[in-house]
Formats: structure tokens, C-alpha cells, sequence
């Protein structure tokens, strides 16, 4: 007989209902609570380690991003000394042309395109591998953040030493900003911080954004106050990528109050044009060497153990001892390209001078080496005239040929 599956019927009168396991459950309960209170914990109660290098006394390193949409205007390399309470700034230009470190292959690109190309990792690793320093901190933040800030505490009074007026039609640009004591709104410290252009460029941009830190640092107050509520914090950092933590945010904020305008810096990276393609860039001196060797200078002047780094606002003097006519306009405008200010060039007393040198004229010989570095010239010294109105003084000599000594 044939038996269908269907007819069969199976019976398990032993098996009973699973008992709900009330002991596990409780236990898994206790220790997800263990790991939200361990999180809490770490994030609301840990100390600042911004704090503890200040405690410690170190030296902080960091790097400020600031972006205008997907375009980076500028690296600030930044770096505060809690025992001597002095702030210092070196910006790296967005124009400037660098070695990039991107992740599927190092490549040239400039400045104003690394975030948007990369991230937050590949600046830090790009400026570090050009100072050859580590910047433990970094942030990046939108000038639309700062916008947004400045309404916040409704408006921002800031001193104006002179009338910036631009208008620029082709590319949409209007930057009108009167000068003497201004309350300045969001929009017009925006404007502010953008201005660079004229004669003046990239010195008039350094010189509005001192103005605006020492606007904050007036105001602190504030901004303080603001800081104190998390939340509204956490809203001002939603579009801001750092690895700054909310505490380390507050130190921060808390430590403006202390600083004296007199004791901040800020430099630019010095560079020379280059034109590429129909385009100009910035090149670091020496593959990032006088940057590298301006940071030891400050890092010196902010431990005390040396003066401040002299001005952006090098004054060069230059002139032909040479036989060769011409050599000193061809030096002045490569000299010219690396930003240097050359407030005179012509001929020497005289054209028999064999070798070029180098004069210190205010008592600076490190300055006049490094001038002297540039066109490969070893006769360096020390000669103080400060009547000249000038910081270094060269004299071309036979053995120059055209940008360097032989």
C-alpha cells in the first residue's frame, strides 16, 4: 500500500514552549548601559588634551584651513606657547604649488585644491612632509562659518586703517568696507577677510585677517558666552571638520581672553611666482627650506630665547660691482618674484668687485644669509647703516651670473 507524505503525522507531546531567558536579557541590558556610561564618559568627562599640553607647558601645534565654497583661500600655520602666552601665524597662500599627498598618488596641485580633492588627512600630511613638523591639530572651516558666528554676537567692531573699495563686474566681486572703528556684520567681515588685490595683495589679505583675530580677541566676551551653551556650539562645528573636541574648543575660546594683540604674529610663506601654462603659482623658497627655518625663528622668539622673526617686508638694496651692465635690474626682478621689497638697485661705487657679498645693514646676519642663500653668494657680513632705510645690502660682484654666484 502506498502511503502518502501527506498522511503522516508527527507528534512531539515531550517538547514544551522555550522559557524566555529573563537572566540574559537583564545582563545584556547592564552592559549596554555600561558602554553608554564608558562613552558619556569619555566624551563629557575626559580632561582636554589641549589642556594637558598646556599644563604640561608644550608648545601647541595646529593647522587652520579657511575655505571660500570648494575653495581653499589659505593654510594658517598655527602655533601657541601657554607659558608665554604668545600666538603665532604663517599662512600658506592658496596659489602656492606643492607636492600633494593624495591617497591614490602624490601629484603638483596648489593649495586652493587639496580639500576639495582630498581631505582633512591629506593637508596634515602634505604640510607636515613641507615644514618637516608634526601638527597635531587641525580645522577647517568655511568663511560662511565665520559669517555665521560674527550675527551670532550681532556684529563685530573692528579698526579699519584704511578704506578697502573693489569692484570687480567680470567676477561678481564687490568689497567696500570704510575705514575708522566699524561694526562690521557677517557679510562685510566676509568681504574683509577675501580682500586681496591691488599692489599690496597678499599683505593686505594677512594685515585684514590680524585685524579681525584682534576684533575677536576684543570680544571675547562673547563669543565666550555663546561657547558655554554645548549645543549651540555643536551647531557652529556641524560644518566645521576638525579633530578638536567640544572641551577643546572651550580651552581655546577660554584662552583668547588672556592674549595681548602685542603678543601675535602673523607671516606669510615666502615664495617666488612662477608661470605655468598661463598661470601663476607660488613656489616655496628652497622646497619649504626658508619656511622651515622661519618656524625654528619663531618657535625661538615664542620660548623667549631669541627676537621675532623680522617682517615680511624684507628691503633689499642691490647693486652692480660688476663689469656686467644690467646685472642689478635682472636680479631686482627675480628678487621681486620671491615678494621681497627692493627699494633701490643701480651701479656701485665702483665695477671691479671680483666676488658678490651680502651686507647686513640692521644687525641681523641670519637675514643676510638668507638673502645670500638664494643666489648661492658665500661673502656675508655685518656692516649697520640704518640710515640706508634698507636691511640688506648686495653688491654684484664678476662672479655673478644672472640669478646666482658661480
Amino acid at each position: 500500500m502506498k502511503i502518502s507524505v501527506a498522511d503522516i503525522k508527527f507528534h512531539d507531546s515531550g517538547r514544551k514552549k522555550p522559557v524566555f531567558d529573563w537572566v540574559s536579557f537583564i545582563l545584556i541590558l547592564v552592559a549596554i548601559g555600561i558602554i553608554i556610561v564608558a562613552v558619556y564618559f569619555i566624551f563629557y568627562f575626559k580632561e582636554s588634551r589641549v589642556l594637558q599640553l598646556m599644563d604640561r607647558g608644550e608648545t601647541l601645534s595646529g593647522i587652520l584651513v579657511e575655505k571660500n565654497g570648494d575653495v581653499t583661500e589659505s593654510i594658517f600655520l598655527t602655533f601657541y606657547n601657554p607659558k608665554t602666552e604668545k600666538l603665532g601665524f604663517i599662512m600658506i597662500p592658496g596659489s602656492t604649488r606643492l607636492k600633494v599627498e593624495y591617497e591614490n598618488a602624490p601629484q603638483y596641485d596648489t593649495v586652493s585644491n587639496i580639500y576639495k580633492k582630498g581631505n582633512a588627512l591629506v593637508i596634515k600630511n602634505t604640510v607636515e612632509k613641507l615644514t618637516g613638523r608634526s601638527f597635531p591639530f587641525y580645522m577647517i572651516y568655511d568663511l560662511k562659518d565665520v559669517e555665521k558666528l560674527v550675527d551670532l554676537i550681532e556684529g563685530l567692531k573692528v579698526n579699519i586703517p584704511k578704506p578697502v573699495d573693489y569692484v570687480d563686474s567680470e567676477r561678481g566681486i564687490i568689497i567696500k568696507v570704510p575705514d575708522g572703528k566699524q561694526l562690521l556684520d557677517g557679510a562685510k567681515v566676509k568681504e574683509y577677510l577675501l580682500y586681496r588685490y591691488g599692489e599690496r595683495g597678499l599683505k593686505d589679505y594677512l594685515e585684514n585677517h590680524r585685524n579681525i583675530l584682534d576684533a575677536l580677541v576684543e570680544n571675547n566676551g562673547e563669543i565666550l558666552e555663546i561657547i558655554q551653551h554645548t549645543w549651540l556650539l555643536r551647531s557652529l562645528l556641524k560644518s566645521v571638520d576638525t579633530n578638536l573636541t567640544i572641551k577643546d574648543v572651550k580651552v581655546v575660546s577660554e584662552r583668547l581672553q588672556r592674549l595681548n594683540p602685542s603678543r601675535i604674529l602673523f607671516y606669510k610663506m615666502f615664495g617666488r611666482l612662477m608661470e605655468i601654462k598661463g598661470k601663476k603659482y607660488l613656489i616655496p623658497v628652497e622646497n619649504g627650506e626658508w619656511l622651515r627655518g622661519r618656524i625654528k625663528e619663531l618657535m625661538k622668539f615664542m620660548n623667549n630665547d631669541g627676537p621675532a622673526p623680522i617682517g615680511d617686508d624684507v628691503r633689499i638694496e642691490i647693486l652692480n660691482g660688476s663689469n656686467n651692465p644690467g646685472q642689478a635690474q635682472s636680479l631686482r626682478n627675480y628678487f621681486i618674484e620671491y615678494g621681497f621689497n627692493v627699494v633701490h638697485y643701480g651701479n656701485a661705487m665702483r665695477n671691479d668687485y671680483e666676488k658678490t657679498v651680502v651686507i647686513d645693514r640692521v644687525g641681523k646676519p641670519i637675514l643676510a644669509k638668507r638673502i645670500a642663500d638664494i643666489i648661492n653668494c658665500k661673502e656675508v657680513y655685518t656692516k649697520i647703516d640704518k640710515s640706508l632705510m634698507v636691511d640688506v645690502t648686495i653688491i654684484l660682484g664678476n662672479d655673478f651670473e644672472g640669478n646666482y654666484v658661480r
